[in-house]
């Protein structure tokens, strides 16, 4: 059963870490550009219809141990450096507080923090990770989904500064 996230704390000081409700896998779509760009009712009939306007993504993942919630960036950060593994990662509320990204993937790889957009397309009622604008990206239907996918499935890594590509499993859970 589906739940949706909190409403965003109403000041700018936030928990350290407060975890959030769980969900169950299925396997990623894969959409074209010109898929998602597609009108409400030409949408191929694998996906599901979208949401209604206003209606906020699915939250999951309360007692996965990778669902951090309303962890801070910093706080995130500092918890994947003390496990120090390669693949560590943990899923975050986005400091962005928006309905269209909603989460943030942290993953540390070679003692670098990545921090991940998690987006939700309403239109498609899943989850993509990175920037908008891709040609072809996985849509996923719920975070756990995308989860296990990626322990499977390496992950593009991309350096904010250097734009230096790298890649890696989703290997250790962290949860503070």
């Amino acid at each position: 059963e589906n739940s949706f996230p909190p409403p965003p704390p109403s000041s700018s000081s936030r928990p350290a870490c407060i975890p959030a409700p769980q969900f169950h896998p299925a396997p990623p779509k894969r959409v074209s550009e010109a898929t998602v760009g597609m009108r409400r009712g030409t949408l191929p009939s694998i996906l599901p219809p979208p949401p209604a306007p206003g209606v906020r993504p699915p939250l999951a993942a309360n007692g996965k141990e990778w669902f951090a919630g309303d962890c801070n960036r910093k706080t995130a950060e500092a918890l994947l450096l003390r496990v120090n593994k390669d693949g560590a990662f943990l899923i975050r509320h986005s400091s962005a507080q928006s309905s269209r990204q909603p989460y943030t993937l942290a993953v540390l790889f070679e003692e670098k923090v990545y921090n991940i957009p998690i987006r939700y397309m309403q239109e498609l009622r899943g989850f993509a990770l990175g920037k908008e604008g891709k040609t072809n990206e996985e849509i996923f239907s719920t975070l756990d989904e995308m989860i296990s996918y990626h322990q499977q499935n390496q992950l593009l890594l991309i350096d904010s500064r250097s734009q230096a590509k790298r890649s890696a499993y989703l290997t250790h859970p962290a949860r503070p």
